[in-house]
């Protein structure tokens, strides 16, 4: 159902020299504990890759996907469960970015070449 689901989008970067250690603390911890907070559907990474208007304040991005009426709900649970998670240090808190946005409208797609 369109109007249940939401994505939460969370930019960031690691500490100065620890992006190994960022990626596999995030991979490997923070997002399956992310997915156990209610609400959470499916979580993806992504690392910036090209960028048309300069670059931007972090390069990193975690897609998650959310399902339920009340989305500030969902994030509310998500920081009432803070402790529940495992923190790292080579997590740049100070870079951290985080939004939720909400479909407004059906996903389009490009026209087959064949057409």
């Amino acid at each position: 159902m369109q109007g249940n689901r939401h994505y939460f989008i969370a930019l960031s970067n690691p500490v100065a020299g620890r992006e190994d250690e960022y990626n596999a603390w995030y991979d490997a911890k923070h997002v399956p504990e992310c997915l156990r907070v209610a609400g959470f559907k499916s979580g993806q990474r992504f690392k910036l890759s090209a960028s048309l208007h300069g670059e931007p304040q972090q390069r990193y991005l975690a897609l998650y996907e959310l399902e339920g009426d009340d989305p500030q709900a969902i994030l509310d649970e998500l920081e009432a469960t803070r402790d529940d998670r495992t923190p790292n240090d080579a997590f740049d808190r100070a870079s951290l970015s985080m939004w939720v946005f909400s479909p407004i409208g059906e996903k389009q797609a490009a026209p087959n070449d064949d057409d």
